[in-house]
């Protein structure tokens, strides 16, 4: 298995109907605030499709796209900021072009994946605040509104043993 990956142009990529999450990708603010700050550090995982356009009756080849079946959140993202023109429409993003199937490999991203434990969250935005942030610089960073980091730096003083339970 390569781990090679490709810039493709933003424009040339396209959700997968594969992609197996279909609920609870809706909101993406966070993480487009958080990609136009720091960039994409994760690329996405594609397959290639060939389109063929239909003129007077004939087909003819059109520039190549690829789906998207690991990264669907990061794909609207980029295409949230490209539309609010904070990058381009051909945008180069960092892709990992597979051959395998696409609904094992956007099951397997979206299995294995854990969520961050609330606590180590509110732990990080407090030594990012205590680093020199300031609330509506970390709210701003990670697409999130000042009072929800308010908020997690109240919890950020609860005891650790109650943390720990």
């Amino acid at each position: 298995m390569s781990n090679d990956l490709t810039l493709i142009p933003l424009n040339k990529l396209v959700r997968s109907s594969a992609n197996v999450r279909k609920t609870g990708a809706d909101s993406i603010d966070d993480l487009a605030a958080w990609i136009a700050v720091h960039g994409l550090l994760q690329n996405l995982t594609v397959t290639k499709k060939v389109a063929t356009a239909r003129t007077k009756g004939k087909s003819k080849p059109e520039a190549d796209t690829y789906e998207v079946v690991a990264g669907a959140r990061r794909l609207a993202a980029l295409q949230s900021l490209a539309k609010q023109r904070k990058i381009g429409n051909d945008y180069p993003v960092p892709c990992k072009v597979v051959t395998e199937s696409a609904e094992e490999l956007s099951l397997v991203e979206n299995t294995i994946r854990q969520p961050m434990h609330p606590a180590d969250q509110f732990e990080a935005f407090d030594r990012l605040v205590g680093g020199g942030l300031g609330i509506d610089d970390v709210a701003a960073r990670f697409g999130v509104t000042p009072l929800f980091v308010a908020q997690r730096l109240k919890l950020a003083n609860v005891s650790p043993s109650l943390i720990q339970l």
